[in-house]
């Protein structure tokens, strides 16, 4: 039996419910092996995708319909509920579209199609619109903020520590809206085509074309890979803080699944030194390996937990890239789902975490050496005040104004200084959401 791009986004939005499967990597699987045509693949995308992202507006919706709470629905249902109402509602499909949803209703949970039909012909009856304004006067608090913005209103309130409240909205539109992927030709390996619209602030960087990405030349043998143009920027502002000396010994702390390593490799390859990249997880280092594959010579992947220097015994490093784990809430344009994930209690473990990987960072690190502090998150807890508490507990570290270093590779984007710190944003950089201090130790 052929299966459809409805099918298919049925499929996967079930594993990313049930088993928290992440859409980057099972989505494609699923395409494949159901060989969906181009058309049918994008389809099941943005179906996919935007059903992730959206999830707060619809189930909110669903919930001023459904007269029981939502948990209390079938898994599969509420699935099909929220994939239909995104098709009418976000991607504003015509009416008719209700049939093809009640059809998979049948074959999927017979018994419901019934309970489906109703529903998105209650959805169908309203617009957009006129939804927004009803929830906007029916909900309070935090399940009105959740409804209007499709973000856990915990992410909202971040986001407000930072931006006023029109950037807030712009930043929301730009998370709720598909991001075009970024590739990037790694120096020495491959060059940014011709005809390409390249990134603003890596000189490696432009943006995949129309049609599938691994037709694109240099995928294949991996000279050319997908990495947003923000993680790129990290990597390159440790390299370019100062001109790198023959043999310089780098660390990447917390490496996987490696993309930061391999850019790194490649600008550390013509000076002859070492990069030793490090990931705590077994799994990760296999893939740390896999992206250090064209840099085999001058790269070593050792699987160790960064928070206890000691286990870097040996020569100090000269820079040091600590990509701390993080709540990740500035990725969620290309991780949509992940926003449903994480919870602000959370934190509290990460926190501790990014301080003690920091720590031991610049333990690792020679005296005149360099430590990148790296999150994809904006909030001020990850950030800020982990460079604060940093220096609030050792005396042998002196900030970097890092904004001067991304000023030196001629970039013409503005708005990304935050004090002494790098922070991009999705809304005016068009990267995620990443904040880079530099931090040099000075005994």
């Amino acid at each position: 039996m052929t299966r459809s791009a409805r099918d298919v986004a049925c499929d996967v939005t079930a594993d990313i419910r049930a088993n928290d499967a992440y859409a980057n990597i099972v989505l494609p699987r699923a395409i494949s092996q159901n060989v969906l045509s181009p058309r049918d693949a994008a389809d099941a995308t943005s179906l996919t995708y935007g059903c992730a992202r959206w999830r707060g507006f619809l189930d909110a919706v669903i919930g001023l319909i459904v007269d029981r709470p939502l948990d209390s629905v079938d898994g599969e249902v509420l699935d099909i509920l929220r994939l239909g109402t995104f098709e009418l509602l976000v991607d504003v499909a015509p009416v008719h579209i209700v049939n093809e949803w009640v059809n998979i209703a049948k074959r999927r949970t017979p018994r419901a199609s019934g309970f489906v039909n109703a529903t998105l012909r209650r959805v169908s009856r309203t617009s957009t619109d006129e939804w927004r304004e009803q929830l906007a006067d029916e909900l309070t608090g935090d399940a009105r903020t959740v409804a209007l913005t499709s973000h856990p209103a915990w992410i909202v309130r971040s986001f407000q520590q930072s931006l006023d409240d029109n950037e807030v909205d712009d930043l929301i539109d730009a998370n709720n809206a598909p991001a075009i992927p970024m590739l990037i030709a790694l120096p020495g390996l491959a060059e940014v085509p011709s005809t390409a619209q390249r990134g603003t602030l890596s000189p490696f960087a432009f943006l995949a074309g129309q049609g599938k990405i691994a037709s694109h030349a240099g995928i294949s043998d991996g000279s050319v890979r997908v990495q947003d143009e923000g993680s790129q920027v990290a990597a390159l502002l440790l390299a370019h803080v100062s001109d790198i000396e023959p043999n310089e010994r780098w660390l990447d702390l917390c490496a996987g699944p490696g993309g930061k390593s391999a850019l790194l490799a490649a600008l550390l390859s013509p000076h002859n030194g070492t990069l030793v990249a490090n990931e705590v997880h077994e799994h990760r280092a296999t893939l740390v390996k896999q992206a250090l594959r064209p840099f085999d010579e001058g790269t070593h992947v050792m699987i160790a937990d960064g928070r206890n220097a000691p286990d870097f015994s040996g020569a100090p490093f000269a820079r040091v890239l600590v990509d701390a784990p993080c709540s990740g809430i500035g990725a969620l344009r290309r991780r949509p789902e992940a926003r449903w994930r994480k919870t602000e209690k959370d934190l509290n473990d990460l926190t501790a975490l990014q301080r003690n990987l920091l720590d031991s960072a610049l333990s690792a690190t020679e005296v005149g050496g360099v430590v990148a502090y790296v999150t994809c998150s904006p909030d001020t807890r990850e950030t800020v005040d982990i460079i604060s508490a940093t220096l609030a507990n050792r005396d042998d570290v002196d900030v970097i104004d890092t904004g001067t270093v991304l000023d030196s590779l001629g970039t013409t984007e503005v708005g990304y200084r935050r004090g002494t710190a790098v922070q991009l944003w999705p809304h005016r950089h068009n990267t995620d959401a990443m904040f880079i201090q530099l931090l040099r130790r000075t005994r």
